[in-house]
């Protein structure tokens, strides 16, 4: 335990100034894409190809971590009883999440009285959003992904050349790894674009008025994070607050890259290190990267609340409960890359019918500034959940 609390992560040695770097790269967008407009314009592409090139780097360990896990519970005691807790503890936070952030749309009205004149706003989504959302193929390729995904590790799991095949993802995995640690090095630069480019489009006035939906969905993620997490935590005995300063290293890059994949890699040592099973944590993780994403679920509702303030529309019980419903599924296609809360959302509304998509533009752009909200969300409710489950079960070994 001592020896593996004194490792040092990569995150340790590099994130150490990260933040500094994040505030000085947002600062610097901010002036860029308010005094030179033409200049921000252009460097939303940066952004876009270094989120295309993570992507292509972090799926592959998704798909490794996941098979990995799924393989891992045939040697863990009491497989199916971890696998009962962690399905009933997802759908116990997504259910609340979902429910909180409802409530908070319905108490604070963000769509309500907004005085904003749609001329103003930029009517243009990107085109490779419409495009992924409008083709059926968005949430089937994501549902065959996890599907091949965990039956890999059902069938790894049961074969007799379980370890071989084990030690190769494990190789697999670390050079993934060691490559995505040398693309974070351009993450300040990368944060200096985005903000740029936010503010040279949509500009501080229209961004200005919808300000009361991002601080609704921060507040929303607060309670969430000490109102639920807290007790819930603090009824295994675990101290969220000295929990979320062991992590600080990993939220200050989820938040650098609004993302929650980009702390993937650094999460397993970090909590290994602080004593949680290891076996339990490869297999909680990665699936709580698809089915628990208290965030998004936090987000989505939000949004949809807003929408339908907005257009003042009147919604049944009944039209509310299929809303809970869709947005509890489209939710898992929230995986934690930039810019899928906002693909879940344009899901979402398409599938519930009732709630106009015509200004979707309005949410888009602000949708940036609550990724942040959204995603570090997701990520401490990922790793929460795996302290809990893994505190569960060490404690039912004590006391056998």
């Amino acid at each position: 335990m001592n020896s593996l609390s004194k490792q040092k992560t990569f995150t340790d040695s590099y994130l150490r100034n990260l933040s500094l770097y994040v505030f000085t790269a947002i600062i610097g967008g901010a002036l860029t894409g308010y005094y030179f407009p033409e200049i921000g314009r252009h460097l939303e592409k940066v952004s876009h190809y270094f989120f295309m090139l993570l992507e292509v780097l972090i799926v592959p360990v998704i798909f490794i971590a996941v098979t990995y896990g799924v393989s891992y519970i045939f040697s863990i005691e009491n497989a199916f009883k971890i696998v009962g807790q962690m399905i009933l503890y997802f759908l116990i936070i997504t259910s609340i999440s979902i429910a909180l952030g409802i409530g908070f749309g319905f108490l604070l009205k963000p769509g309500a009285d907004t005085g904003i004149s749609m001329a103003a706003i930029h009517k243009e989504i990107p085109q490779r959003f419409l495009t992924n959302t409008t083709n059926p193929l968005y949430v089937i390729n994501y549902i065959i992904f996890i599907f091949i995904s965990i039956s890999a590790g059902v069938i790894i799991g049961l074969s007799k050349g379980k370890n071989r095949l084990l030690r190769i993802l494990d190789e697999g995995k670390n050079i993934f790894f060691k490559l995505i640690k040398y693309v974070y090095i351009f993450l300040p630069v990368v944060i200096f674009c985005n903000i740029s480019y936010g503010i040279a489009v949509y500009g501080i006035n229209t961004l200005l008025p919808l300000s009361k939906v991002v601080a609704t969905v921060y507040l929303a993620c607060l309670v969430f994070i000490f109102g639920i997490l807290g007790p819930l935590t603090a009824f295994f005995k675990i101290n969220l607050w000295d929990f979320l300063i062991s992590i600080k290293e990993e939220i200050i890059l989820v938040v650098a890259t609004s993302s929650s994949k980009t702390a993937f890699p650094m999460i397993f040592e970090k909590m290994e290190s602080q004593g949680y099973d290891l076996k339990i944590l490869r297999f909680v993780i990665p699936l709580g990267y698809n089915f628990n994403l208290a965030g998004a679920c936090i987000y989505l509702s939000i949004s949809c609340i807003f929408l339908v303030q907005f257009y003042n529309l009147s919604l049944t019980t009944a039209d509310y409960f299929w809303l809970f419903i869709i947005i509890s599924l489209a939710s898992k296609t929230a995986s934690g890359v930039p810019g899928s809360g906002f693909l879940a959302l344009m899901f979402t509304l398409s599938r519930f019918g009732k709630i106009p998509v015509t200004d979707l533009a309005l949410l888009y752009s602000v949708d940036r500034f609550m990724n942040e909200a959204r995603s570090v969300t997701n990520f401490i409710g990922i790793a929460i959940s795996a302290a809990v489950i893994s505190k569960v079960n060490q404690r039912q070994k004590n006391i056998i």
